[in-house]
């Protein structure tokens, strides 16, 4: 499974950055950044937004520990 991040940034300052996590973990990685991409994407049409950086990471289910 995979959770969906985005990095997003109110400004140029590393200090203005919130990482936040998507509400639901997705199955494939290609279906994670699909999602993600268009999360970033429409964080970008806030004036509020500076940047916003899509990312995946994998949850281990503990079955191959």
């Amino acid at each position: 499974m995979w959770m969906v991040l985005i990095l997003l940034c109110s400004s140029p300052m590393a200090q203005s950055c919130v990482l936040i996590t998507g509400e639901e973990l997705q199955a494939t990685k290609e279906k994670c950044f699909e999602v993600s991409i268009e999360k970033a994407n429409k964080a970008l049409t806030f004036p509020q937004v500076y940047q916003a950086k899509p990312f995946c990471q994998i949850i281990p289910n503990g079955k191959e520990i």
